[in-house]
């Protein structure tokens, strides 16, 4: 007895333990109409006589989203003749059982159509003996009756059930009077307890109720997302998903660039950076001789070792033309692409128009020339 009352206490505890939002169930009133074998230890004192025989029966309970549920249970076990000893006046007798009890039940959650449910229950087991030998061959006990059981049922809709399938497995505890084979009108004084299993399935209709709440959503890789819009399933722990469920690229340097196409890694923050996630080095444009005091005032500069002088007017040059052989204030100074050394011709570029230089001469040439 002590066993089963350990287990109940135990699964109390585990259905207490469970989170809120997982106990839900159907609230609604069940109908069940069961058939089964039913096992029992007939009341014949010290002797051997256990028995299998049907049992049919009904049971009408109320359940509720907690997952707990009240109801009552009734049962008929139809017993074979039960042979006597040669001693016995009779060769046989009849034995019938009636089981009626009230049951307490804790259904398990579940977000499928499939739940477990443990049963408690309390009532009686009256036993009903015919053809007894003698005068008398009526008799009748009716004894305490504490069912314990466990099973599962099977619903038609997880939301909102209309019928499903029910099956239980019980050990029915009978504080019986033993039967006095011998002189089979007189019980004998002597109360034993039976153990008479059950096992029977049978058909339930729903009623009275409405949809329970529906089963919780679930995330089953943990990302955040659930599994009704995750498509990416089995992310790992950890990983930074999108509103999808799927890995969002890393940008470690955060430099906009995702590290799968980052081609320089661990850019300091805040540097512009192209699609390959490299810094931008924007070059400074190159430095012209406008606006400096030394060409508006046409004074000489000094370059590849010698003194230069203005000559002639700004002229237009491609750069491809051009080749640099120093500079002087910061503003490089250029000659002809196919210029020879020693240089004769020099070109300083302006700001504006775009590729306009101003020709330089060395300067004893120049005034050399101009006499």
């Amino acid at each position: 007895m002590m066993r089963y009352l350990l287990g109940l206490a135990l699964g109390a505890v585990l259905a207490l333990a469970l989170p809120a939002s997982l106990r839900a169930q159907h609230d609604h009133w069940e109908l069940n109409l069961h058939a089964g074998a039913f096992r029992y230890d007939l009341p014949f004192g010290d002797e051997e006589n256990d028995d299998t025989d049907v049992l049919l029966g009904a049971r009408l309970a109320r359940h509720w989203e907690s997952g707990w549920g009240f109801g009552f249970n009734g049962d008929l076990i139809f017993s074979d003749e039960i042979d006597l000893p040669e001693t016995a006046e009779n060769e046989d007798i009849n034995i019938n059982l009636y089981l009626y009890y009230a049951d307490l039940y804790y259904t398990f959650p579940s977000g499928g159509r499939t739940n477990f449910f443990l049963s408690a229950g309390l009532g009686a087991a009256t036993t009903r003996i015919t053809d007894i030998p003698g005068p008398d061959d009526d008799r009748s006990s009716t004894d305490l009756l504490i069912p314990l059981g466990l099973g599962l049922k099977w619903h038609n809709d997880a939301v909102d059930p209309s019928w499903g399938l029910r099956f239980d497995v019980k050990d029915h505890l009978i504080w019986r009077d033993d039967f006095d084979i011998v002189d089979p009108v007189e019980l004998s004084d002597d109360t034993e307890l039976k153990n008479n299993f059950e096992l029977s399935g049978g058909i339930s209709f729903f009623f009275g109720g409405g949809p329970g709440e529906p089963p919780p959503p679930v995330d089953s890789d943990g990302d955040g997302v659930f599994d009704d819009r995750d498509q990416c399933p089995n992310t790992p722990p950890g990983t930074q998903v999108d509103s999808f469920g799927c890995p969002i690229p890393l940008d470690s340097d955060g430099d906009g660039v995702t590290d799968d196409r980052d081609q320089c890694p661990n850019t300091p923050a805040g540097v512009q950076v192209d699609a390959d996630g490299c810094e931008i080095i924007e070059e400074a444009p190159a430095a012209c001789a406008d606006g400096r005091d030394w060409y508006r005032f046409n004074e000489t500069i000094s370059v590849d070792g010698r003194n230069w002088v203005k000559f002639g007017s700004p002229t237009t040059i491609p750069m491809e033309d051009l080749q640099q052989i120093g500079e002087f204030d910061g503003v490089p100074v250029y000659v002809s692409a196919d210029a020879q050394a020693p240089y004769t011709e020099a070109y300083v570029p302006l700001c504006a128009p775009a590729d306009t230089y101003q020709p330089y001469q060395v300067e004893r040439e120049v005034r050399g020339t101009t006499g």
